[in-house]
């Protein structure tokens, strides 16, 4: 095995040097971006919770609303039942006045 001169030592040092220079750069590079990720990825969470909360209340809202309506319709058949039941009345009144 040849031994390496002073010459390509240093040559071969500064290679490495390169290398790991460009590795760091990398890695620091991979390093930014999973931050920036995880940022935006909290960032959405939170959006996503906020979204789910509003369909939520959404849903509420509706349900709330049906049966809203249901009670509407209800009243208006007792109304209507009232109605006949004082229109009954009163022509048994009539008929007793004749």
């Amino acid at each position: 095995m040849k031994k390496k001169s002073d010459d390509q030592l240093s040559i071969a040092g500064t290679e490495e040097a390169e290398i790991l220079g460009r590795l760091n750069d990398r890695v620091e590079k991979a390093i930014t971006t999973i931050q920036a990720l995880r940022k935006e990825r909290d960032t959405l969470r939170r959006e996503l919770d906020e979204a789910n909360a509003r369909i939520q209340e959404q849903g509420d809202s509706a349900e709330r609303a049906s049966t809203l309506e249901e009670d509407n319709e209800r009243f208006k058949r007792e109304r209507s039942e009232i109605r006949d039941r004082i229109e009954s009345i009163l022509g048994n009144l009539e008929a007793l006045e004749e």
